[in-house]
C-alpha cells in the first residue's frame, strides 16, 4: 500500500457512498495502460466516466467492450453549436479543430505525423449544451487532450466548470497549430473560473534539425507541450461543500500534490468533528517507517517524482521502454 492507496482507504471509510462524475475528451486509449483516475471506478462504485471521441467507429468499439461506469460518445465538443473545418492529420491523434502549424512542423524531429492530410467539417457541441441536454449532473473532474482546442472547449463550459474540482489539460507552449491558444491562455481563463495551476505533469517537445542529441530525435531542447494540473482554489475551502473536499483530496493526491489532500482533510475534521487528518498522517508515518526498513525503498519511484523512466520522457512522448506507445499510456500510467 502506497501513500495514495491509504489516503483512499481512510475516503471509503469516511463516505462510502462517494462517486465521482468525469468527463475524459479526446478518450482514444493509445495502450492497454488505462489513465490513473479510471481506478476510481473501482475505488468508488456509482463512479462514472461520459468519454468522447469524433470517430463512430472508435466509440461503438470501445463501447462494444461494456467497461462498466464508461460511456462513450462519438461528439466533437467546441466553443458553441457549430460547424467548424476539421484537419485530418497524418496520425488520426494529431487531428485538430486547429489547422497544424506546417512551417513550425517540418523544423523539428519526429513531428510528421502532425502534418495536414486532408480538411473536412465537423459539428460540434459545447460541454455545457452536452451536460445539460443529457442530464449529466454536477462534474467533478475533466480530462481533456484534444490537440489544442482545450480552451474552446472551456469557454462553451462555463456553467459546467463551477462544480468542477480538478481538470487535466494539455496545453502548448507554441503554436503548433495556426492561432491555437497556448498555456497562457487557458491559465488565464480558468483562473477566472477559481481553477488554480497546480503542476505540469512533464514537459515534453523536440530538437531543431538537423541536430540529433543523445541519439534521441525525441529530446526535447524545446518545451513545446505537456499535460497541466488545475485544481479549485484551495484559498478558499470555506466555499467547497464537504463532499467536494473528499473529492479534491483523492485528486490531488492522485496527481502528486498530498499537501493540499492534507488542508482538504483538516477543513472536512473542522466541519463534521472527525479525525481523517489526524488518522492518513498516522498512516503515512506508517508507510514512511516501512519504506526506511525496506533496504530497496531508494530504488523504487515515489507517487510524487515518477520513476527512471520519468525522467527519460515527456508524458507524450514514446515511451524510453521501446514498446513504441505514448510515455504516459506506458510506464507513466
Amino acid at each position: 500500500m502506497n501513500m495514495h492507496e491509504a489516503l483512499v482507504r481512510i475516503v471509503q471509510r469516511t463516505a462510502n457512498s462517494l462517486a465521482f462524475n468525469i468527463l475524459e475528451i479526446g478518450a482514444v486509449p493509445l495502450s492497454e495502460s488505462p489513465e490513473p483516475f479510471y481506478g476510481l471506478l473501482h475505488s468508488f462504485p456509482g463512479s462514472r466516466i461520459n468519454a468522447f471521441e469524433v470517430d463512430p467507429e472508435v466509440c461503438k468499439r470501445l463501447n462494444d467492450k461494456g467497461i462498466d461506469g464508461v460511456v462513450y460518445h462519438p461528439v466533437a465538443l467546441g466553443r458553441r453549436e457549430e460547424e467548424r473545418s476539421f484537419y485530418v492529420t497524418n496520425h488520426p491523434v494529431c487531428a485538430s479543430l486547429y489547422k497544424p502549424n506546417e512551417r513550425l512542423i517540418e523544423r523539428f524531429h519526429n513531428m510528421e505525423v502532425a502534418m495536414l492530410k486532408s480538411v473536412t467539417s465537423i459539428k460540434t457541441i459545447s460541454m455545457d449544451y452536452f451536460t445539460r441536454t443529457n442530464n449529466i449532473g454536477p462534474v467533478d473532474f475533466v480530462k481533456i487532450d484534444i490537440q489544442g482546442a482545450e480552451l474552446d472547449v472551456f469557454q462553451g463550459g462555463v456553467s459546467t466548470l463551477r462544480d468542477v474540482v480538478a481538470i487535466v489539460t494539455e496545453v502548448e507552449f507554441v503554436h503548433h497549430y495556426e492561432n491555437q491558444p497556448l498555456f497562457g491562455d487557458v491559465c488565464a481563463f480558468l483562473s477566472n473560473q477559481g481553477l488554480v495551476f497546480n503542476k505540469f505533469l512533464g514537459l515534453s517537445g523536440r530538437t531543431l534539425k538537423p541536430v540529433i542529441l543523445n541519439n534521441n530525435p525525441n529530446f526535447p531542447t524545446h518545451h513545446m507541450w505537456t499535460d497541466a494540473f488545475f485544481f479549485r482554489d484551495p484559498m478558499h475551502l470555506d466555499a467547497f461543500s464537504s463532499e467536494q473536499l473528499l473529492k479534491l483530496a483523492i485528486l490531488t493526491s492522485m496527481y502528486g500534490s498530498p499537501d493540499v489532500s492534507a488542508c482538504c482533510f483538516a477543513e472536512y475534521d473542522k466541519r463534521n468533528g472527525s479525525r481523517i487528518t489526524q488518522e492518513l498522517f498516522f498512516d503515512w508515518a506508517n508507510l514512511a517507517e516501512r519504506a526506511g526498513k525496506d533496504k530497496t525503498s531508494s530504488h523504487k519511484a515515489s507517487p510524487a517524482t515518477g520513476g527512471t523512466h520519468a525522467q527519460k520522457a515527456g508524458r507524450n512522448d514514446p515511451c524510453p521502454c521501446g514498446s513504441g506507445k505514448k510515455f504516459k499510456r506506458c510506464h507513466g500510467a
